[in-house]
């Protein structure tokens, strides 16, 4: 949080290290957003579009178990609800339309989870993902090739990718399925570094106005509960495994820690120090996030 006069008056900045799932991102540098809900309604919009459509997601869909289709159907009714009321410049309703999509997609998740009802097996499964996040970041790559600032080092991005993918694949159909995997996984990690590089300086502002410690206070709430989904949506997805999976627990466990200390203050009316508690809580899970590929919002 940046100070200012008012003291109410919370200044976030967007950084664009990280991509929502590798989906590209314009914004002007260092410029304050004139409609920052507008902006938050039409990033939650992209981030939802491309977790509905994980292959996980897609096999489910017409998978074995009713009501996994059926939490995923309601996510793609509010998502297309939502991108209308975007569209009639509405982005409360799409927010909230959006959190809702975005409660079911986790219920969805943690059954596809229990039953294994998507038949794909754990290294398939994992190949997929990867395959799919790196599609993503290529899609993002070719929209920077026509930046001048960007282009020749995006091009050699995309040669270095696509080799390191190819070969990947060819582990895996000659039934090297750990090698292959972890070709894939260096082939997204690379991707996700190299564009946080180029990325680096951009970023938006968004200045939230609240009208009291307490209302702050609910927003970080809030917004930790969206993170808290989230996480869990993208574990569930094995976007983390190995010691990056270690670490993002990790990341989890002070985030849970962290809230209760802030619920308490919270409790005992200490809003002003619940909210930088809370802070600190969706710090953790921002962190928690970024391990996975997504940035915060």
């Amino acid at each position: 949080m940046i100070a200012d006069k008012n003291p109410h008056l919370k200044i976030r900045r967007l950084g664009l290290a990280m991509l929502f799932a590798g989906l590209a991102f314009c914004a002007a540098p260092a410029a304050a957003d004139p409609n920052p809900k507008m902006t938050l309604a039409q990033q939650k919009a992209k981030l939802l579009e491309t977790l509905i459509n994980t292959p996980a997601m897609k096999a489910a869909q017409d998978g074995k178990n009713p009501e996994v289709a059926n939490w995923l159907a309601q996510s793609r009714t509010l998502l297309a609800q939502a991108n209308s009321a975007i569209s009639a410049a509405h982005p409360e309703e799409a927010i909230e339309q959006l959190d809702e999509a975005l409660r079911n997609l986790s219920k969805a998740s943690s059954l596809l989870t229990a039953d294994g009802s998507s038949g794909v097996g754990a290294q398939k499964k994992q190949f997929d993902n990867h395959a799919s996040q790196i599609e993503s970041y290529r899609r993002t790559l070719q929209e920077m090739t026509s930046t001048p600032q960007t282009a020749a080092a995006a091009r050699q991005l995309i040669v270095r990718i696509d080799a390191m993918s190819t070969e990947g694949r060819k582990l895996f159909d000659a039934g090297r399925h750990e090698e292959a995997n972890k070709r894939m996984a260096a082939a997204y990690k690379l991707a996700v570094e190299e564009i946080s590089r180029l990325r680096d300086g951009q970023e938006v502002v968004m200045r939230l106005q609240f009208n009291s410690p307490r209302e702050e206070f609910d927003y970080e709430q809030k917004r930790y509960y969206s993170n808290e989904i989230l996480v869990g949506m993208l574990i569930r997805e094995e976007r983390a495994t190995g010691d990056a999976r270690k670490q993002v627990d990790a990341y989890v466990d002070a985030a849970n820690s962290v809230k209760s200390e802030a619920l308490a203050k919270a409790s005992a009316s200490d809003y002003p120090a619940a909210v930088k508690e809370m802070e600190k809580a969706n710090q953790q899970l921002n962190r928690a996030l970024q391990m996975m590929g997504v940035p915060v919002f």
